[in-house]
């Protein structure tokens, strides 16, 4: 492990040189071309890749030496990337730890723009032409990673070149319909969409002011396991009396219920599942808002409301409840239910066109 501090430090020590000026030297372009091969090759690693002891690579942006025959990993701080860089005075390249801009400047200087990779290499080689896309893609494992039990895609910080998928590069006006409008396209699965905001990253928080989220939507429900729910108590059009506490009562069904994450540092943070049946992995909400008469057309004020509860426990033969202590005073209100996932997303399903995943009601309190 000590040969394996010395050559982290150095390459530390070569990210800190003076970006080079174009060079002329006949080795230069090949030094380039050699580099990108290389990082090519590097963005296809995995911690858990065959090596040759004594080996040096970058493995997810990380310094790397083989002991052992395993990978062990050092990190090249803040700001930093492992990549392998073309030398300057001889020909060949080295591994070193440098700044993204750093190494597209290196690579660039030589006159390299391809050298035989393909668009599976890192970002650091592929954006030494601008005119390549930075993508940087795993190749297919020899199974499906489909089942997401493939060794590393879990932690790799690349796109798995299996899961890419080419519809998102559809804009949907091939056909166009009347006030349709063109979707967003993305070559990559949106991996990077984030970028193109000033929004902070949700991040798992409830961000009031508006964020972005780069979590995938996940598993999408079969139409033959859609959610539907309708409220029992109180009836649409019923009553209850004024100040007393009731128990608001709402047969569900295709929703595995009692599934939800602490909201405060796992919202939205994580893809929608769902359980054997293939039914969502999820939990309910209901809210009443008050309303001037059951006539009232107007929209209502989303922050204001007159109760909310979470329905975090498993639905008792098909029926989730909950009690409003205290009742309400006397008015108008409608009772809605939220159906969500168990990260509080709004539940997903395999078609547009279908019914009503929640259900609404209107009542009176009075005597």
């Amino acid at each position: 492990m000590k040969s394996f501090a010395v050559i982290f430090c150095l390459s530390l020590g070569f990210s800190a040189l003076a970006r080079p000026a174009p060079q002329t030297s006949s080795f230069a372009k090949q030094n380039g071309e050699d580099a990108i091969k290389q990082n090519d090759q590097f963005a296809n690693l995995t911690p858990d890749s065959s090596c040759t002891t004594g080996e040096n690579a970058c493995v997810n942006s990380q310094f790397a030496q083989c002991v052992s025959g395993k990978f062990v990993l050092q990190s090249c701080g803040s700001g930093l990337i492992c990549a392998a860089l073309p030398l300057v005075n001889s020909a060949g390249t080295s591994i070193t730890c440098a700044t993204q801009s750093d190494v597209d400047s290196r690579i660039a200087a030589t006159g390299a723009t391809g050298g035989g990779g393909d668009d599976t290499g890192s970002a650091s080689s592929s954006s030494s032409a601008s005119s390549q896309p930075r993508r940087c893609l795993l190749p297919p494992p020899p199974t499906s990673s489909a089942s997401g039990n493939s060794s590393g895609l879990q932690t790799s910080l690349c796109l798995d070149s299996s899961l890419v998928q080419t519809g998102f590069e559809k804009d949907g006006q091939q056909v166009p319909a009347q006030g349709q409008v063109a979707s967003a396209t993305s070559s990559n699965n949106f991996i990077n969409f984030c970028a193109t905001s000033n929004l902070p990253l949700t991040n798992g928080q409830q961000v009031k002011g508006g964020s972005c989220n780069a979590a995938p939507m996940g598993i999408i429900a079969a139409t033959t396991n859609m959610p539907s729910a309708k409220f029992t108590f109180p009836q649409n059009m019923g009553t209850v009396k004024p100040n007393q506490s009731f128990t608001v009562k709402m047969a569900i069904k295709n929703l595995a219920t009692g599934q939800f994450v602490n909201a405060d540092d796992n919202y939205f943070s994580a893809p929608q599942s769902v359980d054997s049946s293939g039914n969502i992995l999820g939990h309910s909400h209901i809210v009443i808002e008050q309303i001037s008469s059951i006539t009232d057309a107007n929209p209502t004020d989303p922050t204001k409301f007159a109760f909310f509860k979470g329905l975090n426990d498993e639905a008792q033969n098909g029926v989730l409840s909950a009690n409003v202590t205290g009742g309400l005073p006397v008015g108008t209100y409608r009772l809605a239910s939220i159906n969500s996932a168990a990260n509080h997303q709004p539940v997903l399903v395999a078609v547009a066109q279908h019914g009503s995943l929640d259900d609404m009601v209107y009542f009176t309190v009075k005597n």
